[in-house]
């Protein structure tokens, strides 16, 4: 699967609201990104193409169980990244720290969680 920065900042939050309930509007997904409604159609288009996400009745978003795997993939390798670049004493923000181990998760290939997908989800795409 290969995600953008954007795309995987909405997988986890997906994730995380589905956590909290199984059911995740779009709406409530644009207010948690502060974003609006519409734009997070775009975004949830190419969750969807890579298997992460679906769409169901009401327009209702639920993460599937690649999206999981994924989504707790990013999670532990952005809490690695926060260990180990603690930039919080330089000055920056939380909000900034968590932003730049983001950008630096998704830029890392993703060897590991890829090939156990594959090896888990596209035999069923056969």
């Amino acid at each position: 699967m290969t995600l953008t920065d954007s795309n995987l900042r909405y997988l986890l939050a997906i994730h995380h609201l589905a956590q909290q309930n199984t059911e995740v509007s779009p709406l409530a997904l644009a207010q948690v990104m502060g974003v609006t409604k519409p734009s997070v159609t775009s975004i949830l288009t190419s969750l969807m193409k890579q298997g992460a996400v679906v769409r169901r009745r009401y327009g209702k978003i639920y993460i599937t169980d690649r999206g999981v795997l994924y989504a707790r993939y990013y999670d532990e390798l952005i809490e690695k990244i926060l260990q180990h670049f603690p930039l919080a004493d330089m000055g920056f923000t939380p909000e900034e720290c968590r932003s730049a181990a983001v950008a630096m998760a998704v830029a890392l290939p993703a060897r590991e969680i890829d090939e156990k997908c594959e090896a888990l989800y596209d035999n069923e795409n056969k």
